[in-house]
């Protein structure tokens, strides 16, 4: 299994496209990109630095959105790509059940295959067209015989993901790819190595539920509650010292990301009524702030308030009780 923290996830509205049947290609992709690209291209010029300090306003943000538009676009024009290689590997891991698949549709199928496509998607949470008769057929057959996609062919699909000969981002990617590749022939790569730090349980784990406490205690202080009565308020429900969950606190305040976290806990409490009322792009338009950062603020908020309605503070205790005792 693959661990670590929750990674906020959109599910993409379907669209009313007029689709070519058994397709999985958007007519309208031009279209659909060009948003991206030109939210792209304008932050890549606001952040010019011959523009002068101005431009180094709020830059670590932006490049940060930038990052992440880029993944959209990724999710757009690329989906098929890394699905057919997906499928690949499934195929690579799950020999059987390929046999069986060539005897659902009658004939091989090859690494050219569209089937590996269909096969790929199945673990996209957004495709083009959910009405394609080739893809309930694909999931019909993996429901039946469950395919498996491991730690093995997870870690080879990354690899080829990663395949570029651009020099630009060469210095991380070809770092990657060679841990990857060792990790595979069972050595550790110095990349892979655990910090040299003392644990208790699972680290990973652990960390996990004291963020979504922490979360607790900062969707509160949104709500208008005093840092200390809210601080109060859930370490009595998880029944731990008020002390105990400022030492979690001080020891995330260095990580940024976290810290992000609680601040998007925050503005979740803060706006949660607008947020259960209006649509992200709608409370966008009413706090008319500065676009790249407000949408950030607010996309985040609304999955901080979807995990800390989904994660009771006794689910977060018995996580925690769980995490100290695994080996």
């Amino acid at each position: 299994m693959l661990g670590g923290l929750k990674v906020p996830l959109r599910k993409r509205k379907a669209k009313k496209l007029k689709l070519r049947p058994g397709s999985q290609r958007d007519p309208e992709i031009r279209a659909t990109v060009a948003g991206y690209v030109r939210t792209l291209v304008r932050l890549y010029e606001n952040t010019d630095p011959s523009r002068g300090i101005a431009s180094e306003e709020n830059k670590l943000e932006f490049a940060r959105q930038a990052i992440s538009m880029w993944w959209y676009l990724y999710g757009e024009l690329l989906l098929w790509a890394q699905s057919q290689i997906a499928g690949y590997e499934v195929g690579r891991s799950n020999p059987e059940f390929m046999e069986k698949l060539a005897k659902v549709f009658g004939h091989e199928i090859t690494v050219d295959s569209h089937v590996l496509e269909y096969i790929g998607l199945g673990w996209s949470w957004n495709r083009v067209n959910y009405d394609d008769p080739m893809m309930q057929r694909v999931e019909d057959a993996m429901e039946k015989y469950k395919p498996n996609l491991d730690e093995r062919a997870i870690r080879s699909l990354i690899r080829e993901l990663l395949v570029s000969r651009s020099a630009n981002s060469s210095f991380w990617r070809f770092e990657l790819q060679s841990a990857l590749y060792a990790l595979n022939l069972g050595h550790v790569n110095e990349l892979f190595m655990p910090e040299p730090k003392r644990r208790q349980g699972n680290p990973v784990q652990l960390l996990h539920w004291k963020m979504m406490a922490l979360q607790h205690v900062y969707y509160h202080i949104g709500k208008g509650l005093k840092k200390y009565r809210a601080l109060q308020l859930v370490a009595d429900a998880l029944g731990q010292s008020v002390e105990t969950l400022r030492s979690w606190e001080k020891s995330i305040s260095g990580d940024e990301d976290l810290m992000v976290q609680l601040g998007s806990s925050s503005l979740a409490g803060e706006l949660e009524n607008e947020l259960d009322k209006y649509s992200i792009s709608k409370l966008i338009k009413m706090y008319g702030a500065d676009y790249h950062r407000k949408i950030a603020d607010i996309e985040y908020a609304s999955y901080a308030l979807k995990d800390i309605r989904s994660t009771p503070l006794k689910k977060i205790q018995d996580g925690l009780r769980t995490a100290r005792l695994a080996k």
